[in-house]
């Protein structure tokens, strides 16, 4: 038995540009500002792939159909320094990204709370921020984890 290929392209549209996003929000957190198309352009260009920014595009909004450029997913990968298999099959989120973005639902969360808290002074109880606190950490989990 020889070892089993990757299933390019196995996630659908939708999940791939979850975790397409998942990876530039991770990016972002550790660079303190959004990757630009260009930097993904040039790396994937520089190491033998093309990647338009209308292709782009349509990945990080889940629309049109399944991508099915393996060599691509593989380089794009590489770009975000993450096991192939988190573009090209169902797998995990990598654990280091899963903290990482934890950390940054936390700090969001936080910064939220704080504004609320002097939006209206004295006009919400500490009961009403962990509250809304609460809120906004149950749909930033939701909509960020599966």
């Amino acid at each position: 038995m020889g070892t089993q290929e990757p299933k390019g392209g196995a996630l659908d549209a939708a999940e791939l540009a979850r975790r397409l996003n998942l990876l530039l929000d991770f990016e972002e957190s550790q660079r303190g500002s959004p990757v630009p198309f260009s930097a993904i352009e040039e790396w994937v260009d520089a190491h033998g792939g093309s990647l338009s920014r209308a292709k782009w595009t349509y990945m990080i909004s889940g629309d049109g159909r399944r991508n099915r450029d393996t060599a691509l997913l593989q380089l794009l990968a590489e770009f975000f320094e993450v096991d192939e298999r988190f573009l090209l099959e169902d797998s995990q989120i990598p654990e280091r990204i899963g903290a990482q973005l934890a950390l940054v639902r936390s700090l969001r969360s936080a910064r939220v709370s704080g504004f609320a808290a002097r939006t209206f002074p004295g006009e919400l109880s500490p009961d009403a921020l962990r509250r809304i606190a609460a809120v906004i950490e149950e749909e930033s989990q939701r909509g960020i984890l599966p």
